[in-house]
């Protein structure tokens, strides 16, 4: 009998061990092999904060700022069980050197799973070798030179249109409708402005070689900005047509110092950037009616994705949003469309559902998304705008290029200083 019962309470003991055994391992394999739950995504925001383009940057800023808002508000990344989408903000002034220094920092400290950034074509230019060389794909914020997508960088991917499309069109806009017989260009000396000057006149040997360009001159903007010599040299020139390639405050200078030098010109195209500010109005005044203004796009712009973000800017901030911020927004719906179908934190992920995006017609916010292999859009392209009264008589940017877009008519030349100045 005894003999028995110790049998019975072995077994009994056996019995507890193995399944306490399959417990834990059961409990082991749970926490060991399945992945923890992602609660949130780290994207590295490069951009100028503070310092000299702070100013003109501030409304992509706004746009960056609502964006993840509204992203998170609606759930998150839906694929990770709706972690939250966190920006780690990294203010890079401007300044390629601070910019380089930041992504490392990035990468290396705050472990990012993307890098989104970095608003100046200098500063992109800048960190793309970093963020190929840790694998962190970069997803270019509104820059704009073509130099940032042909270093042969596999982790670089721009959404919104490059420079030769970008310029291209505004050069067959120029040809086809102003139809001048002298052109001169003038545009700051970064990268952004000297790879304008540089693709715009390829264009025009190639493409118009009878239009006569009678100055081809680059400046400063360093402060304090004065280009009266500048404006003078346009003044000797007497082009038909002046393209100009100018930030927020220069842009300013520059239209009140051909003001005061009197320096009229028929007609005035800016490459985007400053002339796009709605500050670049308020400073000017009249003297900006009936300038050209080349743009990723405008407000005006009717593609249904398009106007539920330009409404939404509105409603937030009062007032329309500018071209690169429109352009951040389509690079922002890129950027969280990869980082859902990667399903992942892992760069690695992410860049492969990057390499194979494909926003279709109907989904894009200006237009179709697939990247070439130089990681360009290969369906972006730009639009004209130009500046005229609506119907309270106030200065408006109204979309004119391509023809298709166009909710305006073409009004040329410019009116002389003293009818654009006249009360209405």
């Amino acid at each position: 009998m005894n003999g028995r019962a110790i049998t019975k309470i072995q077994a009994l003991i056996i019995v507890a061990v193995v399944l306490i055994a399959v417990v834990a391992g059961a409990f082991w394999y749970m926490t060991s092999t399945q992945k923890p739950r992602v609660t949130e995504v780290k994207v590295g925001v490069v951009m100028p904060l503070t310092g000299p383009v702070a100013e003109y940057a501030l409304h992509t800023r706004r746009m960056v700022e609502m964006l993840f808002e509204e992203y998170n508000a609606e759930g998150g990344v839906k694929s990770l069980g709706g972690a939250k989408l966190v920006p780690v903000w990294a203010d890079d002034k401007g300044d390629p050197s601070i910019a380089v220094s930041e992504v490392e920092r990035l990468i290396t400290v705050e472990k990012v799973s993307v890098i989104f950034g970095a608003f100046t074509s200098g500063s992109t230019l800048a960190i793309a070798p970093i963020c190929e060389k840790y694998g962190v794909p970069l997803v270019v914020m509104a820059a704009f030179s073509e130099k940032i997508t042909r270093q042969g960088y596999k982790y670089v991917f721009r959404p919104h249109v490059t420079t030769t499309p970008y310029i291209n069109s505004m050069m067959e806009f120029i040809i086809e409708k102003l139809k001048p017989k002298t052109i001169a260009h003038v545009y700051e000396d970064s990268v952004w402005g000297a790879t304008n000057a540089e693709i715009s006149k390829a264009w025009l040997e190639k493409n118009a070689p009878d239009v006569k360009i009678v100055l081809w001159e680059g400046y400063s903007r360093k402060p304090p900005i004065d280009l009266t010599a500048l404006v003078l040299k346009i003044k000797e020139a007497k082009p038909d047509v002046l393209i100009c390639s100018s930030y927020l405050q220069d842009a300013i200078v520059l239209m009140k110092t051909m003001y005061e030098l009197d320096c009229y010109v028929p007609n005035i195209v800016a490459i985007g950037a400053g002339f796009t500010d709605p500050k670049f109005i308020q400073e000017v005044d009249k003297l900006a009616l009936g300038v050209f203004v080349a743009c990723y796009s405008n407000y005006d712009n009717p593609r249904p994705n398009a106007q539920k973000v330009i409404k939404a800017f509105y409603e937030k901030y009062g007032y329309w949003p500018t071209g690169d911020a429109l352009a951040t927004a389509q690079d922002f719906q890129v950027l969280v469309d990869a980082i859902e179908r990667a399903a992942s934190t892992d760069p690695k992920d992410i860049y492969e559902a990057l390499r194979n995006t494909n926003i279709p017609e109907e989904e894009g916010i200006l237009y179709p998304v697939k990247f070439d292999e130089n990681g360009d859009n290969i369906y972006a392209f730009s639009y004209v705008t130009q500046i005229q009264k609506n119907e309270k008589g106030e200065l408006e940017w109204f979309t004119i290029w391509p023809e298709e877009y166009a909710t305006r008519t073409i009004i040329t030349p410019l009116l002389p200083y003293e009818d654009r100045l006249k009360d209405p």
